[in-house]
């Protein structure tokens, strides 16, 4: 087995079913001979192995005689006959030319089958600035909550502990390979309730390589936002230059890929107070707000720098030594969002997030059926949350925000060290694999959110008079310092029955070690099965099954709760009613720095039945080769997930007593179709259809139940329900040769997707019934959760560009044009809940953005 890029060979030696493996082969092109005593050689010249994949080949040899040549088998077809669940994979050619915001790499996980966007929150415009302080993943697999994926970059963990978001961010030019996969259920991979998404960085090849890229793009060139309401286009401008380098420092033996790129965007943003209200507000309390808030566009923008290289050594045949360290900046001023209603300038923020992480990897063939895979990461994650005023919080819900926003005062770091050891051993038709994953994380936190307290008013009228209905705000030390250690085992085999059967049989065990006074859970054994049948060994059909446990990992935003509001070192105070209208007047001048005595300290507590969330998952299908690089596949997927995290006024009525438990549960029948066509000849296609249904009590872990005596009242549509859902990409070089050299390799690369309305909360703009929950869950009576629905969604972007090619020096030249939501559809993202005034509930709060243009060239060499 001969690496065409690193000239790395490999050796494995035939059973007596002449069956061969190559376990723990890095990804990208090889070529394989076979010899045999008394038979022909024979050659697969192109034979890709990608992220994550079993790649299988068929291989038959003549009888040698003195006049045959060596044999060449060509390119192994698309069919995975030894998968035995349906996975979508993105390479860098793909990735480079299709339409992406911010060329943010994580958009392309949404145009896998069976993905979904993660509701209530958005990706942002780059991977490396945070927009949203509710984000997650930003996708849903299976119904299952967004913070609840798995992210990893060379085989590491790269999830954000706190939220359950993606932590160090890498150029687009370093990434080689994205493989997104619904269920995976091999026992190597763990950690995760819900999907996988696992990228691949690129490597130095025995050639010389770079890239250079360049985006810019104006408001002249872009639509009016609905959103704004006003005739002219608001400010947007950005600018984003990137490159990248990778070759060999030694033939054969030393290789080095590095990428640096830069984001720049200075924008307008939306601020929603009627100027009417601002001139309302009288008396001392509101003179800084006064100065502060306003009425339309205000200025926002972002900056953010991405840095990686790799180096991949060859220390002799049988080890190689691999390092990367990659390091990303993004700060945001004024336009982060943290509330869940219309909000005005005040109730923003700034953030600046900074991330570094640096992988040590070791391979070793300790002979050809025995590989060892040794991992380490060290990594530091920084979020820093500024809000754009101090003090309270007023909410007039369904109407209007302002003041700090309760989530807007953080700095948060985290540190990881993990180390990851796995071996491989083949023998007779058998791939055994046994490992373990050790990953400690520190979190050294000062989350303030309710700190600076809150004042919910349930109308207008009621702000206008200084008669808040709810008063809520935590005193005391709002750091925290604490530890926790997930620990995985697993064995798992992969086992080829025969010719055509491949049956993978595998066992997991996960445990976290919790902080102080939070409980762990033992028993977290997770059984795994599949199969993956080609009939006949040799057809254009495979029959799948799936099936097993997935144990999840805590958010330590949600265990933060419990460690910093403890009773002592910090608590909360809330009041209804005339009480918080006693504090309201007692806090005339300036904000409470201390708690009113006659209010009850109110602490956070972990239930003494902690388990750890996991997902019983079910997967089964077929997939049908139409030709050599085109494939149809078909897949149902049903999943439970149980123990999900959730907090609950476990006393059901007034002074709330606040447990984090693990009780809210999730269910999720849907089957996706796809039909996808590889990178080849400069084309390449992905449809997808996915219908499913998913239900759940509680979509996140601050979503409390309308009745915390009865939660079954809460069991409804998720608000991660989308039913329908379709999506398409394609790339195509355009047939112009009949226009001369200027026709010649224009390239067209459009990406469509169109979503069924999402469920709806409607809420009532107050604790109407008195449960102590915020936010809010109180809904009108006779109204079950989740029961109204939003519009559907559909956005068309495409890039087009002309490519000139100078083949004497392996050189490329694009200049194109791209556009995002290139029909102007206005599309709702985020919509009110509350139900305030009669049909208030399902306005609009943010569109997605208006059509936007932006140009841009490539050189490639």
């Amino acid at each position: 087995m001969l690496s065409k890029d690193q000239g790395e060979i490999r050796t494995a030696t035939t059973d007596s079913q002449g069956s061969f493996v190559f376990p723990n082969l890095r990804i990208g092109p090889y070529s394989l001979r076979v010899d045999a005593k008394g038979f022909a050689p024979a050659e697969v010249q192109e034979l890709l192995v990608s992220v994550g994949q079993a790649a299988t080949q068929d291989i038959r040899l003549t009888i040698a005689n003195s006049a045959q040549q060596l044999e060449v088998v060509e390119q192994a077809t698309a069919l995975q006959t030894s998968a035995n669940t349906q996975s979508f994979v993105v390479g860098y050619e793909r990735m480079e030319h299709a339409p992406s915001p911010g060329r943010n790499y994580l958009n392309f996980v949404l145009t896998a089958p069976g993905v979904t966007p993660s509701s209530g929150s958005t990706t942002g415009r780059s991977p490396a600035g945070t927009w949203n302080l509710l984000n997650d993943s930003g996708f849903t697999f299976s119904g299952i909550r967004g913070r609840n994926n798995s992210v990893s970059i060379d085989g590491v963990d790269n999830r954000d502990e706190t939220t359950g978001s993606t932590r160090v961010s890498v150029p687009l030019e370093m990434i080689q390979e994205l493989r997104v996969v619904g269920t995976t259920v091999s026992a190597d991979f763990g950690g995760a309730a819900g999907g996988m998404v696992n990228i691949v960085t690129r490597s130095g090849t025995n050639q010389w390589h770079g890239h250079g890229e360049f985006e810019m793009g104006h408001e002249i060139l872009n639509a009016r936002n609905p959103e704004f309401g006003i005739p002219g286009r608001p400010k947007l401008r950005r600018w984003q230059p990137g490159g990248s380098a990778s070759g060999p420092l030694r033939q054969n033996r030393t290789f080095l890929a590095a990428a640096a790129e830069w984001f720049y965007e200075d924008c307008d943003e939306w601020s929603e107070t009627d100027p009417s209200l601002i001139a309302g507000l009288a008396g001392s309390r509101y003179q800084q707000l006064r100065e502060e808030m306003a009425s339309g566009l205000f200025t926002a923008g972002e900056r953010n720098q991405q840095y990686s290289a790799k180096v991949q050594h060859a220390v002799n045949s049988a080890n190689s030594f691999t390092a990367r360290i990659a390091y990303s900046k993004g700060s945001v001023n004024r336009g982060v969002q943290g509330i869940e209603n219309f909000s005005d300038v005040t109730a923003r923020a700034s953030s600046r997030q900074r991330d570094w992480s640096a992988v040590f990897g070791m391979l070793s063939v300790l002979s050809p059926s025995k590989i060892n895979n040794l991992n380490v990461q060290v990594a530091t994650r920084g979020v820093d949350v500024v809000p754009n005023i101090r003090g309270p919080q007023y909410e007039i819900p369904g109407v209007l925000t302002f003041g700090q926003g309760f989530r807007s005062n953080q700095n948060r770091d985290e540190s990881h060290f993990q180390i990851m050891d796995g071996l491989s051993l083949a023998t007779g038709g058998h791939l055994i694999s046994l490992g373990v994953d050790i990953h400690r994380v520190g979190l050294d936190s000062r989350i303030a959110n309710r700190f600076g307290g809150i004042f919910i008013f349930p109308t207008l009228i009621a702000l206008g008079r200084g008669e808040p209905d709810v008063y809520l705000q935590a005193f005391g030390r709002a750091g925290t310092q604490f530890t926790t250690t997930p620990v995985g085992l697993w064995i798992n085999d992969r086992w080829q029955v025969k010719r055509g059967l491949t049956v993978d049989i595998g066992l997991r065990y996960d445990r976290q070690w919790m902080p102080a006074r939070i409980p762990a859970s033992n028993l977290n054994f997770a059984p795994r099965l599949g199969v993956a049948w080609n009939p006949r060994g040799g057809s254009k059909w495979v029959l799948r099954f799936g099936a097993g446990l997935f144990f999840d990992r805590y958010p330590l935003a949600f265990l933060n709760e419990s460690i910093q509001k403890d009773g002592f070192s910090a608590f909360e105070n809330y009041a209804v009613g005339a009480d918080a209208r006693r504090v309201f007047q007692a806090s005339a001048t300036s904000p409470l720095q201390s708690p009113l005595p006659f209010l009850t300290p109110l602490a956070y507590s972990a239930s003494h039945y902690f388990p750890s969330v996991y997902a019983a998952r079910i997967t089964g299908g077929f997939e049908r080769l139409l030709d050599s690089n085109t494939t149809l596949a078909v897949e149902y997927s049903f999943a439970r997930a149980l123990h999900l995290p959730r907090i609950r006024n476990t006393a059901g009525v007034l002074p709330p007593d606040y447990g984090l438990e693990q009780t809210a549960r999730s269910t999720y029948h849907g089957a996706t179709a796809s039909i996808n066509r590889r990178f080849s000849n400069e084309f390449a296609f992905l449809v997808s259809y996915s219908i499913g249904r998913a239900m759940d009590d509680g979509s996140d872990y601050e979503e409390q139940p309308l009745n915390p005596l009865d939660i079954s009242l809460d069991w409804g549509r998720s608000r991660q329900d989308q039913a329908h859902r379709i999506t398409g990409t394609l790339f195509v070089e355009l047939p112009l040769e009949g226009l001369g050299k200027f026709g010649e390799h224009v390239h067209f690369v459009p990406t469509f997707t169109f979503g069924t309305g999402r469920p709806l909360n409607t809420l009532l703009p107050t604790d109407a019934f008195r449960t102590g929950a915020y936010p809010i869950s109180a809904r009108p009576p006779g109204t079950g959760r989740n029961t109204a629905v939003g519009p559907a969604v559909s956005s068309l972007d495409f890039r087009l560009f002309k490519e000139i090619r100078f083949e004497a020096r392996r050189a490329k030249w694009q200049l194109g044009v791209e556009t995002f939501n290139l029909l102007n559809h206005s599309n709702a993202v985020r919509l009110n809940q509350f139900a305030a005034t009669p049909g208030a509930a399902r306005g609009v709060i943010e569109f997605s953005a208006a059509r936007q243009i932006q140009l841009f060239t490539h050189v490639e060499f």
